[in-house]
């Protein structure tokens, strides 16, 4: 096996094709932070700048006889909070210090504990229903209880992790937090797409390494072949995703690996820290990765049109939109689990209304796409006709 996976190491890498690729993935991963910050981002401050005009504005749609009586003038005094809480924790962002201003503290408070307020007020004005205006609340104000909820819950996790809330998208860590995903979503398909789409080869078709001493089944050429374009993709891209962070530590703010961010598991929402975000990105883009080299390399020997094979590729990419015109049956068809990012988010399992879709069964799906194609491609290999041409082993002294 270790003959076998230098001889086709080798026989790859000579291919221009497939250097240009690699290279290709590796200039695009290296530079992503330079290109990332040509973008125009908007800041949280100005951001918050929206919210505090929508916090001024609601009093002008809600008519004055309804904040009169208990509930009214409880509204009233939350929404005038929210107001004064939005402004201050604007000022906070605006001085880039963390989550106080140094000097008055006492006066601005702290952005996680104004945060947190905000939250809670929103839960309260959700709950009162009997205020009279409380449609106009829901429509144009306030954001559901499953965001808020949300807020509460990346607010303790930046207090309980003793961290200041980002002021800067062009941290390093940001950036890095958004490659990752760029990456995982759409990169990864269309470059393993690219790689595999064009390795039908003579030696398949005329089984060129008898010449080698290595007469090679082509379901072990199959496998060998996937591996290795495997192991060079991430190869390619771990040191991509180096040099850009390298990079971006030169240009901006370090941002923190711990920052919280979003996972969707057992049906809600938590947080873990960037850096377990980022390795369990990895891993799944891994597993996924393999399966989709499996199938598109071996769809190319068979079908041995690049063009065809790429087309079934991006069929398969779009699969998943399909169940948006037909009801999804299970949360453990494979074709959820193509889209990682918005099965760590849970945007899948919103979208197709299935609390099940969740990052963990992706494993256990993998593994069995793997054994299905296996038992396939086991059975199509063996009807793929080969040439010997007359060659023979070379035999060694």
């Amino acid at each position: 096996m270790k003959r076998i996976l230098k001889w086709n190491g080798r026989l790859l890498l000579r291919d221009w094709k497939t250097r240009l690729i690699l290279i290709g993935l590796f200039l695009f991963l290296g530079s992503f932070s330079l290109l990332y910050r040509q973008q125009n981002i908007v800041l949280p401050e100005i951001q918050l700048r929206s919210e505090y005009s929508d916090a001024h504005n609601i009093f002008k749609l809600i008519p004055d006889a309804h904040f009169e009586g208990e509930l009214g003038e409880e509204v009233e005094r939350r929404l005038g909070r929210n107001s004064t809480l939005i402004g201050l924790n604007r000022y906070i962002l605006s001085q880039r210090e963390g989550n106080t201003v140094e000097g008055v503290e006492d006066v601005v408070s702290n952005y996680l504990e104004n945060g947190r307020q905000m939250a809670e007020n929103n839960l309260f004005l959700l709950e009162a229903t009997a205020f009279e205006s409380h449609d106009i609340l829901t429509s144009v104000y306030l954001p559901t209880k499953a965001e808020i909820e949300q807020e509460l819950a990346f607010y303790a996790a930046l207090a309980e992790n003793d961290l200041a809330i980002e002021w800067n998208p062009y941290a390093s860590s940001e950036i890095l937090k958004a490659e990752l995903e760029l990456f995982i979503s759409i990169v990864l398909f269309i470059f393993i797409a690219l790689l595999a789409g064009d390795h039908f080869t003579k030696d398949q078709v005329n089984h060129y390494s008898v010449t080698q001493g290595l007469p090679v089944p082509l379901k072990t050429e199959w496998r060998t072949r996937s591996f290795i374009l495997w192991l060079m993709t991430w190869v390619s891209a771990l040191l991509g995703f180096g040099v850009s962070y390298v990079l971006s530590l030169f240009f901006e703010t370090t941002g923190s690996l711990s920052y919280p961010v979003a996972l969707y598991i057992d049906q809600t929402i938590t947080y873990i820290p960037l850096w377990e975000y980022g390795l369990l990105l990895f891993g799944l883009g891994m597993l996924v990765s393999y399966i989709l080299l499996l199938i598109i390399t071996g769809l190319s020997w068979m079908i041995q049109n690049i063009y065809l094979t790429l087309f079934i590729a991006a069929v398969l990419f779009f699969l998943p939109q399909l169940w948006m015109v037909f009801d999804p049956i299970t949360s453990w068809q494979p074709s959820f689990y193509t889209e990682v990012i918005s099965v760590v988010k849970g945007e899948s399992a919103r979208l197709f209304n299935l609390p099940g879709i969740t990052f963990w069964k992706l494993p256990i799906v993998s593994l069995g796409v793997w054994l299905f194609l296996e038992a396939v491609f086991h059975i199509i290999f063996k009807l793929i006709p080969t040439r010997r041409s007359g060659l023979k082993r070379r035999v060694t002294q």
